[in-house]
């Protein structure tokens, strides 16, 4: 060890580290203070591009309105097992669910007569000059007498109990009018109704679509959600005499998502602590071993607090995500401590001249790292922008503190090296360089195999009993979930009643054929509900007297009752009250309310979803023209991903010119020297591009944790650069060797590790800093002194 203080001034070093310790205490207080006043928010919308006039963020708040978002679905299938009996657990099951944990919705006061009753109650508000065709139909003398002989024939047969009130109220067959209107309900799945509930019915299988009071992000509720379903499951199959070899009941909620990802990135979490603290205290003991150098891990700290702190200040709301990620990048922030512990002991008598010759790369270092995350503020992403300012504002105090603060906590280091002569580069130049460019221009080809994953479920992990569950449900049930949604919208939800009537009408004219639905016949808007209300006034004026008469005559000759059917024709006179939304909600078709009338948006503006399928036919007719002009918007999973994928390879591309531009103007007005701020950019370069050639030749789609990861390989790839060709400038020293790669071995220890974690996310991260930072520094310490020394003893 060798101390570079003497004895006299061990009392003032001993005071001067206590003003330094308090200074940094009084710092971490005051970027502490905004942290009280800001939230924290985990959702991954901030995570995704904004797009252009904000489409994206827009489509993928409409998403989360699809009729089965938040929903908790299960499903009970079987191949040996008849519907009956999957009925009977299904109602074991559902009988179960009655706790504000897991809960169905009780049904049992919709009955088929009570939607018909309702329908016909408001065939006034309903009627178009269409069914006013079909009325006059149904109005004549001819079907007046088929229609009450039919009805005779059904009353005296078997199930002619159940018929009597429907036909002593609508005489004239006016029901078959009116349910058409629902008809557009058969492209749904089909319903099975037992005891109250409704089952979605599909092959050899039933779906229960239940309620949760637990958010689906809070894992700690979620498991007791599991557990509880786990209970309800096992006590189905008791009761019913069956065991799980008899059928599947599968769980699908975000809370399974919830579960998986918090259970994995708690073993992460150890797993990858216990892996980077043994690598970076053996990397302590080899290249460190004293106390001085503890002060260099500090750095990590101060740069993470000042983020989080700069970050709270500007922004009210912070993704949760971001700062996870924000923290690990800042593994960036302990090169320049090493540098300069790294300087000082090159020169452990003479403080100032250390500090004097590792100042200005540390800052051109920093600085390039600093334009490094810089250009992710171009980005479409919120949280990319967060991230930005958090990871500039680390870097900048990470960089004061390497300088001002490490000379004053570091008081020994270890025996100093000679100094090299000459710049010292090891190995065949020709087979060195050869492969590196056969390397480079292999991974610029692989480049261009990359694809993006924007399934955003697989940011997550996906366990196996999840996917299992996932393959069940995409058999059984995928004909739901690959559905468009379009959205009618208006300020006023008598304008988008409106928007949804005119969508509807396009869709029967130029979409005939496809398979939508819509309430749009049973809720008109209000200024169609009055159209039709006079239609039908006018309609009545004309036939009632002429109808009744004949409805009298035709009921006595078939031997029904005199006045049978006068309650009947008494309530065609009798306007029903306006039909709106909230009357539709508490109507008997109120779970079509819940399915097509969504929450208002954060805006206030009204939605009316109609359901179509999600293919190429439907998105290329929706243009922005037509969405315009019908006041509509067509959102789905598969032309959400498309716009998705578009952005982030714009996004991507932004950021990698903008970086690439920034870093490389920096380095030349560092070294003013075209050839030098080459060479000092090269690892980068070399860093990314086998970055991305090794993800494309593993065929690992990229996501947006990969993105995240290349600030930091382009600014640690620029810093060992600079650092190497300041080899050029001043005397060649093997402590700027050892710092270069001690700085790549503590990002890898700390941050690579991530490599290990199960979690896709992590894991992603992981892989990105890997393979970067040690391409990146495998450039700069084996091929960059060979390139340095083409020309080297001219510049030395």
């Amino acid at each position: 060890m060798f101390s570079r203080k003497t004895h006299n001034h061990a009392a003032a070093d001993r005071k001067t580290q206590r003003k330094g310790a308090l200074f940094l205490l009084l710092f971490t207080f005051v970027c502490a203070i905004p942290l009280l006043s800001v939230s924290f928010s985990e959702d991954i919308s901030g995570m995704l591009p904004t797009g252009e006039k904000n489409e994206i963020s827009r489509d993928f708040k409409l998403l989360q309105k699809s009729p089965l978002a938040g929903k908790v679905l299960i499903s009970i299938s079987s191949e040996s097992l008849g519907e009956l009996k999957l009925v009977d657990v299904a109602e074991s099951i559902a009988g179960r669910m009655n706790s504000p944990l897991l809960s169905v919705e009780d049904n049992s006061t919709i009955q088929p007569q009570a939607v018909i009753n309702f329908l016909l109650r408001q065939a006034p508000n309903l009627t178009t000059g269409k069914d006013l065709e079909k009325l006059q139909g149904l109005t004549s003398t001819e079907s007046i007498n088929k229609n009450l002989i039919n009805a005779k024939k059904l009353l005296i047969s078997p199930a002619g109990m159940g018929m009597r009130t429907i036909i002593a109220a609508d005489p004239l067959n006016l029901r078959s009018v009116y349910l058409h209107k629902i008809s557009s309900l058969q492209n749904l799945p089909r319903l099975k109704i037992s005891s109250g509930q409704y089952f979605i019915a599909g092959k050899n299988a039933l779906l229960i679509v239940g309620e949760s009071n637990i958010p689906m992000t809070d894992s700690k509720n979620g498991y007791k959600l599991l557990d509880r379903f786990q209970e309800i499951k096992q006590e189905a199959l008791a009761e019913n005499n069956l065991t799980g070899a008899d059928l599947n009941i599968e769980i699908m909620s975000g809370h399974c998502y919830s579960v998986a990802n918090s259970s994995v990135i708690k073993r992460d979490i150890l797993t990858v602590s216990i892996i980077s603290i043994c690598a970076l205290g053996l990397l302590f003991f080899m290249a460190f071993r004293n106390r001085g150098a503890l002060s260099i891990f500090l750095a990590p700290g101060v740069a993470i607090m000042t983020g989080l702190g700069v970050c709270a200040f500007i922004y009210k709301d912070m993704s949760a995500i971001v700062i996870g990620f924000g923290a690990v990048l800042m593994g960036i922030s302990i090169d320049f401590a090493v540098h300069t512990y790294f300087a000082l002991a090159e020169n452990p008598n003479d403080e100032q001249r250390a500090l004097r010759d590792v100042s200005r790369p540390v800052l051109y270092g920093a600085a390039t790292s600093c334009a490094s995350f810089t250009a992710l503020y171009i980005s479409g992403i919120p949280g990319i922008r967060q991230l930005s300012v958090f990871s500039v504002s680390g870097i900048i105090a990470a960089c004061f503190y390497a300088l001002l603060f490490v000379p004053r906590f570091c008081n020994s280091f270890p025996a100093g090296e000679k100094r090299q002569p000459v710049f010292q580069a090891k190995g065949n130049p020709k087979i060195i360089l050869g492969a590196a460019f056969i390397l480079l221009a292999g991974s610029s080809v692989a480049t261009l195999t990359n694809n993006f994953d924007t399934e955003l479920k697989n940011l997550g992990y996906i366990s196996k009993e999840i996917s299992k569950t996932e393959r069940i449900f995409q058999e059984k049930w995928n004909q739901m979930r690959s559905r468009s949604m379009l959205f009618a919208y208006g300020k006023t939800m008598d304008e988008a009643l409106n928007n949804n009537e005119k969508a509807w009408a396009d869709i029967n004219k130029n979409l005939g054929d496809v398979k939508a639905v819509s309430i749009a016949p049973v809720l008109p808007s209000a200024i169609t509900a009055q159209k039709n209300i006079t239609n039908w006034s006018r309609f009545w004026q004309k036939r009632k007297a002429k109808t009744e008469e004949q409805i009298s005559k035709e009921a006595k000759s078939l031997g029904f009752a005199t006045h049978a059917f006068s309650p009947a024709m008494n309530r065609i006179s009798e306007l029903p009250p306006a039909l709106s939304v909230k009357s539709f909600r508490a109507s008997p078709l109120a779970p079509l309310a819940k399915m097509f009338i969504p929450a208002a948006g954060s805006n206030g503006e009204k939605q009316i979803i109609t359901l179509l399928p999600d293919n190429k036919r439907i998105m290329n007719y929706y243009t922005p023209r037509k969405e315009k002009e019908l006041g509509v918007r067509l959102v789905s999973q598969s032309r959400f991903k498309a716009t998705l994928e578009k952005e982030m390879e714009r996004d991507i591309l932004r950021f990698i010119t903008c970086s690439g531009l920034l870093v490389a103007a920096l380095i030349f007005i560092l070294f003013r020297n075209l050839r030098r701020a080459l060479l000092a950019v090269f690892p980068a370069v070399f860093g990314v591009a086998v970055t991305f050639g090794l993800l494309g030749i593993m065929q690992i789609p990229l996501n947006i944790f990969h993105i995240v990861a290349l600030p930091l390989v382009i600014g640690l790839g620029a810093d060992y650069g600079i650092f190497m060709v300041f080899q050029e400038i001043r005397m060649p020293s093997l402590w700027t060797v050892k710092a270069v790669k001690i700085s790549g071995l503590t990002t890898l220890a700390g941050f690579g590790v991530l490599v290990f974690a199960r979690h896709p996310s992590l894991h992603s991260l992981g892989t990105t800093v890997c393979i970067g930072i040690t391409a990146a520094l495998c450039c700069a310490v084996i091929v960059l002194p060979h390139l340095l020394r083409l020309e080297g003893d001219g510049h030395a």
